[in-house]
């Protein structure tokens, strides 16, 4: 009785081509692996800011024309000024008022700016006097874990997590590149929205806005405003959590989902052609071989299963190196650069280990028009000598 056709002794007695092959595939593996990881880190790591952030807090630089004051109606600019400041004032007790909003403040603001793997964040932090602080941090869900809170002017305290992203130390000063030696770190919080909160340090800042201590359900300042009968303009600026989704899907999201598809494409036609080159050249150097089997009675279904045999081998060992190597790799990289720069990143993506497997299933798929080519040229040994 014939034995079945051995994909296994093919690999083992080729160790030399068959270990080109299996590395090729690992590392082709790992590379789309780790890309993924680190592009994935930033989504992960400024999803904190949208998510919970903007939620808790909004800001808002509304104009004169905005409250319906007529520039020209006014005979000198501190009357102007006057009704602005009266308009500015009436709004901002009707916000007190609402349900969801837990306080109302027109302040000066400074910039924070959290780096990622793949670009930055920069967002508001609000400057308020020493005593509002701590209902701010009650607000904001922090807690203060070392250090001091503020109690004098251009005095700051940072989460932590910008502490170790932005290399901050206690006693150092924030954004220096920004503002200089103004404002000096004296306590760290920790807080799910990575929030920063100081006191005014005369009139360094990055402008006047209203801020509104927030909850979900009045995260949308722009509804409310519109509800409070501003007519918002252009010109208004107005920060909230319908401002920071867009803002992450257009400059975060958006490019990164981009990205992950070009490099995915990118790498599964240089793969495919690789791996069609190599296989062709494998099946060249074995048509002897083949024919050698077709002579003694295997036929084209037994020789054929042989060779996707041998393809399951190969490309199986491929996935399972490359999976292991990711995997340790990425905990090496989350463990030794993620968390120690502050950074959010989960250890295991299934998503794309699943993507990845598909895009060898597509090759080996692709790879079935060659072998079929080779199994339809394979004749007898007695039928070459004739020729």
């Amino acid at each position: 009785m014939r034995s079945k056709l051995s994909a296994w002794k093919y690999v083992r007695n080729n160790k030399g081509p068959c270990a080109v092959m299996i590395t090729a595939l690992s590392l082709s593996f790992m590379a789309m692996y780790m890309l993924y990881a680190l592009l994935q880190t930033s989504i992960e790591s400024f999803a904190p800011l949208i998510y919970k952030l903007s939620t808790k807090i909004s800001y808002a630089s509304i104009t004169g024309s905005s409250y319906g004051l007529d520039v020209n109606g006014y005979e000198s600019y501190e009357e102007l000024s006057d009704a602005y400041d009266a308009k500015q004032e009436q709004l901002m007790e009707s916000l007190k008022a609402r349900d969801g909003i837990d306080d109302v403040y027109f302040t000066q603001i400074l910039m924070c700016t959290y780096n990622s793997v793949i670009g930055s964040f920069t967002f508001e932090t609000p400057l308020l006097e020493a005593d509002r602080i701590p209902a701010f941090l009650d607000h904001m869900d922090a807690k203060l874990v070392e250090g001091r809170l503020p109690s004098g002017d251009g005095e700051m305290l940072v989460d932590e997590t910008i502490m170790k992203n932005s290399d901050y130390e206690l006693g150092g000063y924030f954004m220096s590149d920004w503002y200089g030696e103004t404002f000096r770190i004296v306590g760290v919080i920790s807080s799910d929205c990575l929030i920063s909160v100081g006191t005014p340090m005369g009139y360094t800042n990055s402008g006047w806005y209203i801020v509104v201590l927030n909850n979900e359900d009045t995260a949308d300042l722009h509804r409310i405003l519109t509800e409070e009968g501003i007519a918002l303009k252009d010109s208004d600026e107005v920060i909230d959590h319908p401002e920071y989704l867009a803002t992450y899907d257009e400059s975060v999201i958006g490019p990164i989902v981009t990205a992950v598809s070009g490099i995915m494409l990118t790498v599964m036609v240089i793969l495919t052609i690789m791996v069609l080159i190599a296989y062709v050249s494998f099946m060249r150097n074995r048509i002897s071989e083949y024919c050698l089997y077709a002579s003694i009675g295997y036929g084209r279904s037994e020789i054929y299963g042989m060779i996707l045999r041998e393809m399951l081998i190969l490309f199986g060992l491929g996935s399972l190196a490359g999976l292991a190597v990711s995997l340790i790799g990425g905990l090496l990289i989350h463990e030794f650069l993620i968390v120690p720069a502050g950074l959010i990143g989960s250890l295991i993506y299934p998503g794309q280990i699943f993507r990845i497997l598909a895009i060898y299933l597509f090759i080996m798929g692709m790879l079935q028009l060659p072998v079929l080519v080779c199994i339809s040229g394979i004749r007898t040994i007695d039928a070459v000598e004739t020729q």
